[in-house]
């Protein structure tokens, strides 16, 4: 309590006043030396106004986005209550994003969806396809990926298929709720990308997979591992230079792989050995 009280009286704290040497018998009395005095009313101290401005910082990102309007009356009714002005951050921090990205505007209405547990009627036009089809979907799970964003949920088709299905984000054309009843999932999200890099799951099981890099990139690895639910490193290896991943392969592995160019080497197994070696001269022929 005296640490406590010591915080309150300093700058940092709220520069509280206490009134001084107050006893009933043996015993100390603590009291604002204002009786009428509150910390509700007292301004924000240094440290809530720093992180309150930077909650806003954070918050401003998203105010001309669409589904986000309700920002625009918000932050000024903040800055203004709390007599601060927020200012842009711009040229402090920058995000990896695609501002051309056109499923963006379906984020914030598909994550108010999620949270309602609306079923959700949907015209989806992948980019194999001619023509849009409706598709019904009970939605459990968004993820950004590679810049994109995807929707998770149980699809039921007109053609019979009942099952897990991931939609696009850019591919969608309109979306409509409504009142079926909701099929829930038992699915843990955490779990289930763990498995895998990317969106792309099959039914195949994680394999482990065995990777050599040249020693120039061995430290960015670590520092950017991956896969991080897996990598390991192989202490039987002298040159300590091979690492360990157990995923289902699929498109977005190999992509990755294929990235690292002539910095990585896949050891084992062979499957993934072939699929490497046939994409590597598809590469080659195209030249």
């Amino acid at each position: 309590m005296q640490y406590d009280i010591a915080f309150m009286e300093s700058s940092e704290g709220f520069s509280i006043e206490l009134a001084q040497d107050l006893k009933d018998g043996k015993k100390r009395i603590y009291r604002y030396a204002d009786p009428k005095f509150s910390l509700a009313d007292h301004p924000l101290n240094q440290s809530d106004q720093e992180q309150l401005k930077t909650t806003l910082s954070i918050l401003s990102r998203y105010r001309y986005r669409e589904d986000f309007e309700w920002l625009d009356e918000l932050l000024p009714r903040i800055e203004a209550a709390f007599e601060f002005a927020h200012s842009d951050y711009s040229s402090l921090i920058s995000y990896q994003s695609n501002r051309d990205y056109v499923g963006q505007s379906w984020v914030g209405k598909i994550y108010n969806y999620l949270i309602q547990k609306k079923v959700l009627e949907i015209t989806y036009r992948s980019f194999n396809q001619e023509q849009a089809e409706n598709r019904v979907i009970h939605p459990y799970h968004l993820k950004q990926f590679n810049n994109r964003w995807f929707l998770f949920g149980h699809q039921i088709s007109e053609n019979g298929y009942s099952g897990l299905t991931t939609l696009a984000l850019d591919r969608i054309i309109d979306i409509l709720p409504n009142d079926n009843k909701f099929i829930e999932t038992h699915i843990d999200w955490g779990d289930y990308f763990d498995e895998m890099i990317g969106v792309s799951k099959s039914d195949e099981e994680p394999v482990l997979i065995t990777l050599r890099f040249r020693e120039s990139r061995i430290k960015y690895i670590d520092t950017k591992p991956i896969h991080g639910a897996t990598q390991k490193k192989v202490t039987t290896d002298p040159s300590g230079l091979t690492r360990t991943i157990e995923v289902i392969p699929n498109r977005e592995l190999y992509q990755l792989l294929l990235s690292f160019g002539e910095d990585v080497t896949v050891v084992s197994p062979e499957s993934v050995k072939q699929k490497m070696k046939e994409k590597i001269k598809q590469m080659k022929e195209n030249y």
